[in-house]
């Protein structure tokens, strides 16, 4: 079952970071999916947001790309044994729309409980 929320996000041109924010928590434990990718969520296992460092090589694009995103479907999957996530993000670029992704798998080591989620921004 798919708990569709409203994203929101910001993205850091001078840092080349992009932060999606699920919601607010003042103390939010964080997991790194990939190098790049961290997310972060409570200790009872709610989503707070996902953290994507050097968005532009991430996703293959360039930075003044990531200042127009039109949309961004997050969908993120927890097991007892694994964490999946996957970013879709389209782009206004030249006068179209560019989908790029980002995906992380890992093994859910800090037992986060069972999430199928489908996130997404307006």
């Amino acid at each position: 079952m798919f708990n569709e929320k409203i994203l929101n996000y910001d993205y850091d041109s001078e840092v080349d970071a992009l932060y999606i924010q699920v919601k607010d928590h003042p103390n939010p434990k964080a997991t790194s999916l990939t190098d790049n990718i961290v997310l972060d969520f409570t200790k009872k296992g709610e989503i707070i947001g996902l953290e994507i460092i050097n968005t532009s090589h991430v996703l293959n694009t360039t930075v003044e790309s990531l200042k127009n995103i039109n949309s961004i479907d997050l969908i993120v999957k927890v097991t007892e044994y694994q964490i999946l996530v996957n970013a879709i993000f389209t782009l206004a670029i030249q006068n179209h729309d560019e989908f790029k992704m980002a995906n992380a798998t890992v093994i859910n080591d800090n037992n986060i409980p069972f999430i199928d989620a489908k996130l997404a921004t307006i």
